[in-house]
């Protein structure tokens, strides 16, 4: 029985070997055989730059996802090491600071993306660095540069690797959070699998699929892409993210992807879904998609609803579970609230106990009461690495059990029905007060969605002297379409309180995006005033 994450792919490869594993967008492919070739070089060359596997387990990523990047991690994991996905989309301090709190002293790197990061390549602890992808076109003079053909030269037998629990770390993803500051999540091959299991057993993938990858390496929902799709031999279609284009251009030809190879499960954030179906021209296009799921925030109804008549024969998952838990409840979406209330969150995934916690601390809130969701099992992080404190704020003995249970506080707040199904409330720190009223920012947002002609949205709010917060509405359009802010206010005004109409509405022609494709609702809360 697999334990180890890598343990899904080996077995695959050696089972399934002449099935495609990887299609990229350009055309080129990878048999499982031979992607296990690859990663074996890429391992073997780990191994010979290792000193110490078990003082310095970490190897950094900077890359979209691809052959290439995929055999790298693959690699990393077979020698028994935890890989470390560095955000394109970050700026060189943000990274800097990762390297120094991981100590990770190999990284490989996109040639795409070399020159933008060379300079952390000049810190004494990086001890080498390998350029992958289009590398013939990079010219480094630097004697800690391993270009990928000398890891092309490698042996490709199985590596020597030390001996490794389920409990070991397979990966580590950052989320800044709050305080700017980023935050490494230890995630485990328990962790890993456990989620991985769970969604086979749910969304039951046969090798037939191609799975089209969408998310970055440093977003959770990757893992599923790229592990649940080797686990069973199916194929993965990558997207070339390298490629220069216009951003609406992008959304089209994402799309066109997915009819060309005939996808039939997709993966990823509602904002994502919505770029596809207002911008890729979604409605345009004979897909075959058999399941697709969504996480990472709530999914606007009215959005919801487009999506599914333009998509009728495609069954719909609510996936819920922050990064440090990965997923830890389910709901397939068969009908629609008449009054376009959120989604429930449904029910709770195996080796998974959630409780529904008061705002004091000291009881389970009954049905119908709003309180912190806590949860424990498979999927939950061990913690933030190298932030203990940090680490004892979330991680929680619980008061309610005889013997040491261990719950993660996720900061998301929700409640249970009487049927024992979950419904999300919105998270803390979206809870804020303005002009003395306790607003919840959710319940904005879901009144803003119901308004016509809306593309994306989001609410923020931002400090105030006076009125302690004001609330800012930036939000898009449909495509040649145009909103009226006094026509809105007034919509508004019959949904929700005065207090709770924003103070100002900034039309974007696109809302800022975060790497992991939502709303980037930090930056805009930060300038409310972006246009």
């Amino acid at each position: 029985m697999p334990y180890l994450l890598h343990h899904l792919f080996t077995l695959t490869a050696l089972n399934k070997p002449n099935n495609t594993a990887i299609i990229c967008e350009s055309g080129e492919s990878i048999s499982y055989r031979n992607l296990n070739s690859l990663a074996n070089k890429f391992a073997n060359a780990f191994n010979n730059l290792k000193d110490d596997v078990r003082g310095k387990p970490y190897v950094g990523i900077i890359s979209p996802v691809h052959i290439q990047s995929i055999a790298a991690i693959l690699g990393v994991l077979k020698i028994g090491c935890a890989y470390v996905p560095l955000d394109e989309y970050s700026p060189t301090e943000r990274l800097e600071y990762i390297i120094n709190n991981t100590g990770l002293d190999i990284i490989v790197i996109d040639s795409n993306l070399y020159h933008k990061y060379c300079k952390l390549f000049s810190k004494d602890q990086i001890k080498k660095f390998i350029i992958i992808g289009d590398s013939v076109t990079i010219n480094v003079e630097d004697e800690k540069y391993i270009p990928l053909n000398s890891i092309l030269q490698e042996d490709d037998e199985d590596p020597r690797s030390i001996v490794r629990v389920s409990d070991d770390l397979a990966y580590i993803l950052h989320s800044s959070g709050s305080t700017g500051i980023p935050k490494g999540i230890m995630l485990t091959h328990r962790n890993a699998l456990t989620f991985v299991n769970w969604m086979q057993k749910e969304f039951k993938l046969t090798q037939n699929d191609k799975i089209m990858s969408r998310a970055p390496f440093k977003f959770d929902l990757s893992v599923f892409d790229i592990f649940n799709t080797f686990n069973i031999g199916a194929t993965l279609i990558c997207f070339d993210w390298n490629k220069k284009r216009e951003e609406e251009k992008k959304h089209v030809e994402y799309v066109k992807l997915m009819e060309r190879e005939g996808a039939t499960i997709l993966y990823t954030t509602p904002s994502t879904y919505i770029c596809l179906m207002n911008r890729g021209n979604l409605k345009e296009t004979k897909l075959r998609l058999r399941e697709i799921m969504y996480a990472g925030e709530p999914f606007p109804v009215p959005q919801l609803r487009k999506l599914m008549i333009l998509l009728p024969n495609t069954r719909i998952a609510n996936i819920y579970g922050p990064t440090e838990t990965n997923i830890i409840t389910y709901y397939w979406i068969n009908t629609l609230p008449n009054d376009d209330s959120c989604i429930p969150l449904g029910k709770v995934v195996d080796d998974t106990e959630i409780i529904i916690v008061s705002e004091e601390n000291n009881r389970i809130c009954s049905p119908n009461e709003i309180g912190e969701i806590w949860c424990r099992g498979g999927t939950v992080t061990m913690g933030y690495l190298g932030m203990p404190e940090k680490t004892k704020e979330h991680l929680v003995k619980s008061p309610f059990h005889e013997y040491p249970a261990y719950f993660w506080r996720t900061g998301d707040y929700g409640y249970r029905d009487e049927t024992d199904c979950l419904y999300y409330k919105g998270r803390k720190d979206h809870m804020v007060k303005v002009k003395g009223h306790r607003i919840e920012i959710g319940e904005v947002e879901t009144a803003i969605a119901q308004y016509p002609y809306i593309d994306e949205y989001v609410v923020v709010a931002v400090p105030d002297e006076k009125y302690t917060n004001r609330l800012y509405c930036h939000y898009s359009t449909c495509k040649d379409q145009s909103v009226s802010e006094e026509n809105m206010r007034n919509f508004l005004l019959a949904k929700l309180p005065e207090y709770m109409i924003p103070y100002k509405f900034i039309n974007l022609n696109t809302l800022p995006k975060t790497s992991s494709g939502k709303v980037d609702r930090d930056l805009l809360s930060r300038q409310p005033y972006l246009e």
